[in-house]
């Protein structure tokens, strides 16, 4: 296994822990936030369609498993919006700092949107409610937030400690 991949699966690791002993029992307005849904997203946009598809699985899946009754949805449907971030990000100028939090809010919003109406599928009536908009902006609000963080840490797992080595500044490293 890559270190890449090594650091990837310790971010992924980090934001579960957080998400399931931190944040969801911080529920400011009645909502959860998801650092995993902003981990999936922020895997599309840093590591394209490909790796935003694979980051979305592999977060979505964590969250099934300590989730009950979701039968993967959250793997799917984190997958799905990874791949459309990353697919999307790569005709934009995704560097732009107003680009980042409107492309966030938006996608976050849409992921959470199709979570709950999965869930309704799913037999809990309970997430098919007008209260689903709000969660689903309040959910956005906060992946606009946590984005920087968790781009940061992915911009780290994604380095390549040798390439840094090689290019030092004002003089020339033969391999």
């Amino acid at each position: 296994m890559s270190s890449k991949r090594i650091r990837t699966v310790a971010i992924l690791v980090i934001l579960l822990i957080v998400q399931v002993s931190l944040l969801a029992h911080l529920r400011p307005f009645g909502i959860a936030p998801d650092l995993l849904l902003v981990a999936a997203l922020v895997g599309g946009i840093v590591g394209g369609p490909d790796f935003g598809a694979r980051n979305g699985f592999a977060a979505g899946l964590l969250l099934d498993l300590v989730v009950p009754g979701a039968f993967g949805l959250a793997a799917g449907v984190y997958a799905t919006f990874g791949y459309g971030i990353g697919f999307i990000s790569r005709g934009i100028d995704s560097e732009d700092a107003r680009v980042l939090p409107v492309l966030l809010a938006v996608t976050s919003f849409l992921a959470v949107i199709t979570y709950g109406l999965g869930l309704g599928v799913l037999g809990s009536e309970q997430f098919v409610e007008w209260r689903l908009v709000g969660i689903a902006f309040g959910v956005s609000v906060f992946s606009v937030l946590a984005a920087l963080p968790v781009r940061n840490a992915y911009r780290w797992a994604a380095a390549d400690p040798h390439a840094i080595a090689r290019t030092e500044p004002a003089r020339t490293v033969v391999n």
